[in-house]
């Protein structure tokens, strides 16, 4: 190992413990671990500031549109009152059942996550869905797990969530891996909910009545659009009016909207590359982003529709203005990993620390996958990033395959790390300990990576 490859395994380490120990934000370390790669590699001054700090922070500019137009949506959803009729409505339906709450408020926050992301939509869900669940007899710490795992399936089905894994691995491996990862979150939900809540009385009548309140919302759009419409000819009612005026049913299948065009786009014209006539995933996802928030706009405030869109755009773009950043700080790690001089550093380190095999591989990440935790090496929003930048760059795998492994990974660290914002902050509104909830929730999170490394097999 030559004395370069010392001083960047150095440095790597030191910023990731740095990440660990909370001493240097991550917003702040990724830059500064490009920074040392490209000093390490000997990069020259002005390449690493036009070619790594400048394109590179541009280098996820697609994924990064996709955040932002994301983040717009999800205020929409907030804004008009939709996320939080769909927690009440599951509240009123699940009665004071144990079983009942925990599947229906599960089931609402997947549902609210399809389009929603972000501590601020935690906030809102744990506000309302906690207190629910432990008045019916669950425990404090399961209410906060139910509210994560319910939050990792509707984000397994996010599209703009996986907005860093586009960028690394192509938008083509993240589709295959949407369904997969979704029916494995769902199982992973399941078996916590048979194992720890408390057995009540037969659930069977709220689930049912979930059902029809979902599929009449469903049957009744055609009809609630016509009646919408028709408001945008007549008067303005006043303002006590609209905040007394109900909900209409069919604003709350706006979340899956976008999922619904990605897929009507996908068996009409095709995702794929413009070139071969299809429209690009990121593209149609953008378009399915703006369609589903001027529906449920128009549905819910007809006359306020262009007001509404235009501060949700700008809440939006404040809520995730550190997750941009973090973008931008990937994007340098990236273009750093993929600078000439660092990959003669880089490669011989990788390959002689990685398997020789596509077992091998699966088996280490399967073994060791608990170091998503804390920041930890295979954490995508840490150093994880560059890792699977220079195992793409090598490649390895197969992109599809890398992605699969680090979605797999990516239950532990989404679900169980304690350092998560979301898991912070619940814990401490539950009043339990964030190291207790990792505890109990990872033999879950780590049986769900399993399942994905099985599912690697098959789709590599």
């Amino acid at each position: 190992m030559t004395a370069s490859g010392i001083l960047l395994l150095v440095g790597f380490f030191v910023f990731a413990a740095m990440m660990v120990t909370r001493l240097l934000p991550t917003l702040l370390a990724l830059p500064f671990m490009a920074a040392w790669i490209a000093f390490t590699a000997g990069v020259p001054f002005l390449d690493w500031l036009d070619g790594i700090l400048i394109k590179g922070s541009l280098r996820l500019s697609m994924p990064i549109t996709l955040v932002i137009f994301g983040a717009m949506f999800a205020k929409v959803i907030q804004k008009t009152g939709i996320s939080d009729e769909i927690i009440k409505k599951a509240a009123e339906l699940s009665g004071d059942k144990p079983i009942a709450i925990a599947v229906i408020m599960t089931a609402a926050t997947a549902f609210i996550f399809l389009g929603m992301s972000g501590l601020g939509a935690i906030i809102m869900i744990g506000s309302i869905a906690i207190p629910i669940m432990t008045s019916a007899g669950i425990e404090p710490i399961d209410a906060v797990i139910l509210i994560l795992l319910g939050m990792m399936t509707g984000l397994s089905f996010n599209f703009a969530s996986s907005a860093t894994a586009i960028g690394i691995f192509g938008a083509e491996a993240v589709l295959r891996y949407i369904i997969p990862a979704t029916i494995i979150s769902i199982i992973g939900t399941i078996a916590y909910i048979v194992i720890n809540i408390p057995r009540g009385e037969n659930a069977g009548g709220s689930a049912l009545a979930l059902l029809k309140e979902f599929f009449g919302g469903i049957l009744s759009v055609p009809v609630s659009l016509v009646r919408t419409l028709g408001k945008l000819f007549t008067k303005k009612s006043s303002t006590l009016v609209k905040k007394k005026r109900a909900l209409p049913s069919a604003a709350l299948i706006s979340p899956i909207l976008p999922l619904a065009i990605i897929a009507t786009i996908n068996f009409t014209v095709g995702l794929g590359s413009p070139k071969d006539g299809m429209i690009d995933p990121v593209a149609a996802a953008v378009l399915g982003f703006l369609i589903a928030s001027l529906y449920a706009a128009i549905l819910v405030r007809p006359s306020q529709a262009i007001n509404l869109f235009t501060g949700a755009l700008v809440d939006g773009i404040k809520d995730i203005a550190g997750v941009l950043f973090l973008f931008m700080g990937i994007g340098m790690l990236v273009t750093a990993t993929t600078q000439p001089a660092a990959m003669e550093i880089l490669n011989p380190l990788i390959t002689a620390i990685m398997p020789s095999s596509f077992f091998g591989v699966l088996i280490l990440f399967t073994v060791f996958a608990p170091a998503a935790l804390y920041r930890g090496p295979f954490n995508m929003y840490g150093m994880g990033s560059g890792i699977a930048t220079i195992l793409t760059n090598l490649n390895f795998l197969p992109a599809t395959a890398l992605h699969g492994i680090f979605s797999a990974v990516g239950y532990v660290q989404n679900i169980a790390d304690p350092t998560n914002s979301q898991n912070t902050w619940l814990a401490g509104y539950a009043g339990v300990d964030t190291n207790a909830v990792m505890k109990k929730v990872l033999p879950y999170a780590w049986g769900e990576c399993v399942l994905m490394m099985i599912v690697v097999v098959f789709l590599r």
